[in-house]
């Protein structure tokens, strides 16, 4: 009994360590035009924690790309997001990373495909479902 006791003292003395080092995370990354390389300024980035449905269409964050394309946001949730970008006159672009607690994901967001393309080492072109109409397609 000495012995439960004992054990039950340690493993909440490691709990609870664990559990206050869980930080937040981010993304960060630019939109480039895939035929000339340039960085697209002021291009309107929307992003969710996937997968959609488990956290509500309210969780849609959006923001802007800077005057170099740049963008970041390092205030997230640890998990898996899908970010979107749209500039009047191209095709959308979209990057699917997993943000980990106090590091921040880079991606790289091309707009300009005939098509959308989704890049990022966790996406597959497969799971973009291409007759999506809603303003944020499905991962």
């Amino acid at each position: 009994m000495k012995q439960l006791a004992i054990i039950l003292a340690l493993a909440g003395t490691f709990a609870v360590p664990a559990l206050a080092q869980q930080q937040p995370g981010g993304i960060s990354g630019t939109v480039v035009d895939v035929k000339t390389g340039q960085p697209i300024a002021h291009a309107t980035l929307y992003y969710y924690r996937s997968p959609y449905l488990e956290h509500g269409p309210n969780r849609i964050m959006t923001l802007e790309t800077n005057s170099k394309g740049y963008f970041s946001d390092i205030t997230l949730e640890p998990g898996r997001y899908v970010v979107m970008a749209r500039f009047p006159g191209k095709v959308q672009g979209c990057a699917v990373d997993d943000v980990m607690s106090g590091e921040v994901a880079r991606v790289r967001i091309e707009m300009g495909h005939d098509a959308l393309m989704c890049s990022g080492p966790r996406v597959h072109p497969a799971l973009v479902d291409p007759n999506a109409s809603a303003d944020v397609y499905r991962i």
